[in-house]
């Protein structure tokens, strides 16, 4: 027997090509949308089992598609002691020390950084207040566990710090000096006050210091990322995604992961995800795991819930960290000026990319600075040459200030860009404005650009905030979050435009338009129902917007109906 739910009596946004609201009910049956219009015409059809949703003048529109996601990285951040809103050090303490007292006797005790997520714009504020705890403090709580306040991986400089148990388990004396631009903060006395400064972070400065505290610390293991996936992911279906695409710094644990919780309907987001290349091995390593997934070839492999759609490979990093490769060089974090180059050799880069293009995997080539982003638009145009690679789709992703050279390269290639406005938020002050200046920020992230250029341009929540509407909220207002001025205002875009950038255009990035991002008849009921309606409401409203239902394949994931 057939499941038939009607929606009417509210708004409904349906991004279809008019991408206008122009029907008040939607009929789904067996998780597809059957009909759009108006609640009259649709309650005939309406089988004698089904039942009325009255949205009671709510808004109904498709579910978000995230372009570029990190749930499983962050899950495993939400597995740590929590100190988002913590803006005492004994707010700070007593978090802590709850832990501690959870904890196995000489088991280590990690925290989130200080500060509020996503970007800890409040960090530097909270320590220069005299809010961050002392060694001698975190002892009192904790004597024998190591206790770990991570450093922010997305801002430098920045900083951590450990208890007398940590620091001896790393190794950290008040003697090491091991990095330029890293150092062990000393008390007034001589000793250390437990806070490690500078490019202390993971990903992009491989900081030797830093290195001495992870390689002390333990890893997280096959069920730690499970877990971390299953506490994350129903906060973006919270949200309102409904679709989110794992593009780099992937993992095939966090792919089994996502399999088993996906068989234990566990999992309230389909997932589509990218194998990473791993850039320091031979082109005959790389190639042996090429030949290993190459089922993930030829348009992808999986199910509608949970698919593998390429390989990804990273040229830089960000601009925040110095890492970026730009066309000119530019203020690093520490005073000076850096002009990196890309990650990966030019003639090892071309030929891993031909070889991926050999296998017909469809590459996801992460490319934050002008010069990755000409970098990789060279070998696109290289293997186009000998095969095109239009209908394929290739994607690029971050492209934080691409010119209109590089936007029109876009389109005529074909390419499905992704981006995130978030990226704003976090770094328009600090780095956009200050440190690269108005040639830059006049264009960071140029939403308007991309669209004139008739490029699907995406929308993405990346590094955060992870709840989609403030990622949308920030497509038109472009504020820098800790000043709260406008970065780039030529470059705001309208809200139909902002919608179908984290709808439909999403779904066109993954190669899925014919089943995802809009409200048309026949497509999956990936849905969600929003309290207020973002095409009118005050701009402001957007951001704090509530997500009533979120349905996907017209099963209720979030909320009730």
């Amino acid at each position: 027997m057939s499941e038939a739910t009607l929606f009417s009596g509210g708004n409904v946004i349906t991004v279809d090509r008019a991408s206008s609201k122009k029907a008040d009910s939607v009929l789904v049956v067996d998780g597809r949308i059957a009909a759009v219009g108006a609640r009259k015409d649709l309650r005939s059809q309406l089988p004698g089992k089904g039942r009325e949703i009255d949205l009671g003048g709510r808004t109904l529109m498709p579910g978000f598609v995230d372009t570029h996601g990190h749930i499983a990285l962050f899950g495993l951040d939400a597995l740590k002691v929590q100190l988002n809103g913590a803006g005492t050090k004994q707010q700070i303490l007593d978090r802590i020390a709850a832990r501690v007292r959870q904890t196995p006797p000489g088991g280590w005790v990690v925290s989130m950084p200080i500060g509020d997520e996503p970007y800890f714009l409040n960090a530097n504020t909270l320590r220069e207040s005299g809010q961050v705890p002392t060694r001698a403090e975190l002892d009192a709580i904790s004597p024998d566990h190591p206790v770990y306040i991570q450093a922010p991986t997305n801002r430098v400089p920045n900083f951590a710090v450990l208890n007398s148990a940590a620091m001896r388990a790393a190794g950290i004396t008040r003697d090491t000096k091991v990095s330029k631009v890293s150092r062990v903060v000393l008390d007034e006395r001589g000793e250390p006050s437990g806070i490690i400064e500078g490019a202390v972070q993971p990903l992009y400065n491989a900081d030797p210091l830093y290195q001495m505290v992870e390689r002390a610390a333990p890893r997280a293991g096959y069920e730690q990322v499970r877990d971390g996936i299953a506490a994350l992911a129903p906060e973006f279906a919270a949200g309102g995604t409904t679709t989110l695409l794992e593009a780099h710094l992937t993992d095939p644990e966090e792919l089994r992961a996502y399999a088993e919780l996906l068989s234990a309907g566990r999992l309230p987001v389909r997932i589509f995800y990218t194998f990473e290349i791993d850039f320091t091995q031979s082109i005959d390593e790389i190639a042996k795991f090429l030949r290993t997934v190459r089922f993930a070839a030829n348009g992808g492999f999986g199910t509608a819930n949970l698919k593998v759609v390429g390989v990804s490979i990273g040229l830089d990093g960000p601009y925040w960290h110095g890492a970026a490769c730009n066309d000119a060089p530019y203020p690093g974090p520490f005073g000076d000026t850096v002009n990196p180059g890309a990650l990966v050799p030019w003639e090892h880069y071309i030929q891993i990319l031909k070889l991926a293009a050999s296998m017909n995997f469809r590459i996801h080539a992460e490319a934050a600075g002008r010069g990755s982003i000409s970098i990789a638009l060279k070998a696109f145009n290289e293997i186009d040459a000998q095969s095109p690679i239009r209908e394929k789709r290739y994607v690029l992703e971050h492209c934080e200030f691409p010119t209109l050279e590089q936007i029109r390269e876009c389109a005529r290639l074909g390419v499905a860009p992704t981006t995130s406005t978030n990226f704003i938020w976090g770094k328009g002050a600090e780095v956009y404005q200050r440190r690269l200046g108005a040639k830059y920020a006049d264009v960071a992230i140029p939403m308007r650009n991309w669209i004139d250029g008739g490029v699907p341009i995406s929308q993405s929540t990346d590094w955060g905030p992870r709840q989609a509407l403030f990622t949308l909220w920030q497509s038109l207002a472009r504020h820098a979050g800790l000043t709260g001025e406008v970065v780039g205002p030529s470059q705001r875009i309208t809200r139909e435009e902002a919608i179908r950038c984290f709808t439909y255009n999403g779904a066109y990035a993954l190669k899925m338009e014919h089943e995802l991002g809009s409200i048309e008849a026949g497509k999956r009921a990936d849905l969600i129902v929003l309290q207020g309606d973002p095409l009118t409401c005050p701009e402001e409203e957007i951001r704090g917007m509530k997500v009533d239902l979120t349905m996907l394949d017209g099963r209720i994931v979030h909320g009730a109906a």
